[in-house]
């Protein structure tokens, strides 16, 4: 068995990406959906507007200290290669990270922007131009549909980055698959669509019906998407050669089928998935009286977030221990 290089900087990090790229896509579906000419679903997309660039911020920092030499970070961006998904993927989550900002300042409302204005020194306000103080203080609440659009792409492209960068490691069989960056896309869009969610359950404003459905149908999606993207993977492996058959026995009754099954396919996909299924079925059959459960809402949120979490857990040490003979 190989010994892993990447720790858990790494999981931590492919984690924090896909969960900012889920937070700015959900947060932009819902600005996108209008209502009288307003979003449809102004606090949800505020909610995810106001969390998205921080995540995946804390795990660029992390993979600059991962990378044994973070003063050389820099470099990364001067010696571009388009044949290097990690140069990429700089240039990506830079643009992903910087849009994000925008968009977290475009849901400012005028009092919380003056305040944060507020507290930068003064010394350092008074050499901000005016005109750039202007636009910092201007509403920009008509620019979040456009802001969502711009935003789309990137977020999903820091999605699928995140499983690209495992993909990109040939020796691997574990990873030798397109599969991979589209269930680590589903995976991170259902974890940023749970985290609002369970934000919204957390505020002081009551959620109504009409975020309810939005949230539980996107997150019954995205799960269906994301297990059914599991299977073709296992499929694939088990009629695959024999590097990737044994590969694939490192959760097929190896070291981390408990893990796999029990934590990230059990708890992760399953179990939520039939608690929301179970929690929308009066919206479905239009039988009975929906009452949202917080408890059970907010258990398959957080089922969801630890399963997102597992998954690259598992495809990040049980890669490494994978290869070709």
């Amino acid at each position: 068995m190989h010994e892993p290089v990447w720790e858990f900087l790494i999981v931590n990090y492919l984690f924090l990406g896909g969960l900012s790229a889920g937070l700015y896509f959900v947060s932009g579906l819902a600005a996108w959906f209008q209502e009288d000419g307003q979003s449809a679903f102004p606090r949800l997309a505020r909610w995810g507007a106001l969390l998205a660039p921080w995540p995946v911020s804390l795990g660029s920092v992390l993979l600059i200290f991962d990378l044994g030499k973070p003063l050389r970070f820099w470099k990364l961006f001067f010696h571009f290669r388009w044949q290097s998904p990690m140069s990429i993927g700089s240039w990506l989550l830079v643009l992903f990270t910087l849009v994000s900002l925008v968009n977290l300042w475009a849901w400012l409302e005028q009092g919380e922007r003056q305040g944060l204005l507020a507290r930068i020194p003064e010394a350092i306000r008074s050499r901000i131009p005016a005109r750039i103080r202007g636009y910092l203080d201007r509403d920009a609440s008509a620019w979040r549909r456009t802001l969502a659009m711009a935003g789309f792409p990137l977020a999903v492209g820091v999605g699928i980055y995140t499983g690209v960068l495992l993909g990109a490691v040939q020796a691997r069989p574990f990873w030798n698959t397109n599969l991979v960056a589209q269930m680590f896309l589903f995976s991170a869009l259902s974890s940023g669509a749970a985290t609002i969610l369970l934000v919204r359950l957390l505020d002081k404003e009551a959620m109504d019906l009409k975020e309810v459905r939005f949230l539980y149908t996107l997150d019954i999606v995205l799960i269906s998407l994301e297990f059914f993207i599991v299977l073709p993977y296992l499929i694939h492996g088990e009629l695959s050669v024999l590097a990737v058959r044994e590969a694939l026995a490192l959760i097929l009754g190896g070291p981390y089928t408990l893990v796999f099954w029990g934590l990230f396919l059990g708890a992760g996909l399953l179990v939520p998935l039939a608690i929301e299924i179970y929690e929308f079925k009066p919206l479905l059959t239009g039988k009975g009286t929906f009452h949202l459960n917080p408890r059970l809402a907010m258990t398959a949120a957080s089922l969801v977030i630890i399963g997102g979490y597992t998954l690259r857990y598992v495809f990040v040490f049980a890669g490494q221990a994978s290869g070709f003979r």
